[in-house]
C-alpha cells in the first residue's frame, strides 16, 4: 500500500468513466465513483443521464450498521466544527477517553499476572497470549480514538459513493457486523466458562495471584462485562478495516475494467488522453486509500503482529499440552480462539493483499 502523507484539506474528486461506442468511435463519459460533497462533478451537465447514478451514500452512511456498533463500545465518534459542540459530543468523547484509559490500565495490570512459581507450560502460554492479545486491543482502541478525535476518520467517511459501490460497501458492512456480534457472544460465553470455573482465575490478577480472596464473584461478573470492550476493540477494528478494503478494492476494479473494455473494442485502440485520464483517477484512488491507512495503519500493523505471535503460541499449546486438558469444554475454548485470531489475522492480511493486488495489476497495464 502506498504511503502518502495525509492532508488535512476536502479530498481528491475521483471520477468514474464508461466506455461508449459510437460508430467506429469511442469515447469516455463520466459519473461520480468517490467524490467530496461539496464538489461538482466535471461534465455533469453532459453526462447522459443513465450514466449518472441515481443513489447515493457516504461512506459514513455505507457502514453504519458497523459504525453504530463501534460508537456503543467507543470505538468511533463525530467530531463536529468547534462552534457546534454539542453535550452530547462531549458524553461520547469522555465516554471514548473512559474506554481508551480502562484498556491501557487492563494490559498494564495483566503484566501482574505472571510469578516466581510460573513454569514452562500451558498456563504459562495461556498468560502470555492474554498478555498480548490485551495490547493489541489497547492499541486498536487507541487508534480509532486518534482518529476520530482529529476528525481525520470523519473527512474520509464524509466522501460519496456511487450507487454501485454503496451497494457493496452496506453489504460488507451488514455482513461482518453480523460476524462481529456473533464472535463476541461466542467468545464472552466460552470466556465466562473458564472465567467462573475458576479455571481463569489468572486473568483477576493482582486478585486471586498476590491478593486471594476467599469468593471474587463481583470481581469476576466485573471482568466478564469488562470483556465486552476487549472482544469489541479486537473484531470491530479489523471488520471495519477489511471492509473498507473491500469497498476501495471495488473502485479499483471499476478502473481496471474500465480500461479493459477500451482494450476489448474493435481497433483496441485508447488514446494518451484517455489513459492518462484513468491513470489519475487511479492514482487519487490510491490517495485515499493512503488517507484511510495513515489514520489506521498502527493498528493494522499492532493486529498483524501480535495475531502471528498468539497464533504460533496456540499452535503450540494445542499440539503439546491437548492431553493435559480433560475438560472438553475447555479445549474446545482453545481452538475457539485459534480459529477466531486466524479469522482476524486474515481479515488484516486479506485486506491489505487485496489492496496492493489491484494498485499492482492496474500499474502493469
Amino acid at each position: 500500500m502506498t504511503v502518502v502523507s495525509p492532508q488535512c484539506g476536502p479530498m481528491k474528486t475521483v471520477h468514474c468513466w464508461t466506455v461508449k461506442a459510437e460508430g467506429d468511435k469511442e469515447k469516455f463519459e463520466t459519473g461520480s465513483l468517490f467524490m467530496n460533497n461539496n464538489e461538482k462533478t466535471l461534465g455533469s451537465d453532459a453526462v447522459d443521464s443513465d450514466a449518472v447514478p441515481r443513489c447515493k451514500m457516504t461512506i459514513e452512511e455505507g457502514l453504519r450498521p458497523l459504525l453504530a456498533s463501534m460508537k456503543l463500545f467507543g470505538l468511533y465518534f463525530t467530531r463536529p466544527s468547534e462552534n457546534k459542540q454539542s453535550r452530547r459530543w462531549k458524553a461520547y468523547m469522555i465516554y471514548a477517553v473512559s474506554v481508551v484509559i480502562l484498556l491501557w490500565l487492563n494490559a498494564v495490570r495483566i503484566l501482574s499476572m505472571f510469578t516466581r512459581e510460573d513454569k514452562f507450560g500451558m498456563i504459562l502460554f495461556s498468560k502470555l497470549v492474554a498478555i498480548i492479545w490485551s495490547i493489541q486491543c489497547a492499541v486498536s482502541q487507541t487508534a480509532f480514538f486518534a482518529a476520530s478525535f482529529s476528525g481525520r476518520l470523519a473527512l474520509a467517511f464524509h466522501q460519496v459513493l456511487d450507487g454501485c459501490c454503496a451497494g457493496h460497501c452496506r453489504k460488507f458492512a451488514t455482513v461482518y457486523t453480523i460476524l462481529a456480534s456473533a464472535y463476541i457472544m461466542a467468545g464472552s460465553t466460552f470466556y465466562a466458562y473458564g472465567l467462573f470455573t475458576g479455571y481463569k482465575d489468572y486473568m483477576l490478577t493482582p486478585l486471586q495471584i498476590h491478593i486471594i480472596l476467599p469468593d471474587p464473584l463481583i470481581v469476576r461478573i466485573f471482568w466478564y462485562f469488562f470483556m465486552f470492550h476487549l472482544l469489541a476493540a479486537y473484531i470491530f477494528s479489523q471488520a471495519v478495516t477489511f471492509v473498507l478494503a473491500m469497498m476501495f478494492g471495488h473502485q479499483f476494479r471499476s478502473v481496471t475494467e474500465a480500461l479493459g473494455g477500451c482494450l476489448d473494442k474493435q481497433r483496441r485502440q485508447v488514446s494518451e488522453s484517455d489513459v492518462e485520464m484513468l491513470r489519475q483517477k487511479h492514482q487519487e484512488i490510491a490517495m485515499n486509500v493512503s488517507y484511510i491507512d495513515d489514520c489506521l495503519m498502527f493498528s493494522n500493523a499492532s493486529a498483524f503482529c501480535c495475531q502471528v505471535a498468539c497464533v504460533v503460541i496456540l499452535l503450540y499449546t494445542i499440539t503439546f499440552y491437548h492431553s493435559v486438558i480433560t475438560d472438553p469444554i475447555i479445549i474446545t475454548t482453545y481452538f475457539f480462539w485459534l480459529f477466531m485470531i486466524l479469522f482476524g489475522l486474515v481479515l488484516t492480511a486479506a485486506g491489505g493483499i487485496s489492496l496492493h493486488h489491484y494498485v499492482s495489476l492496474f500499474s502493469m497495464h
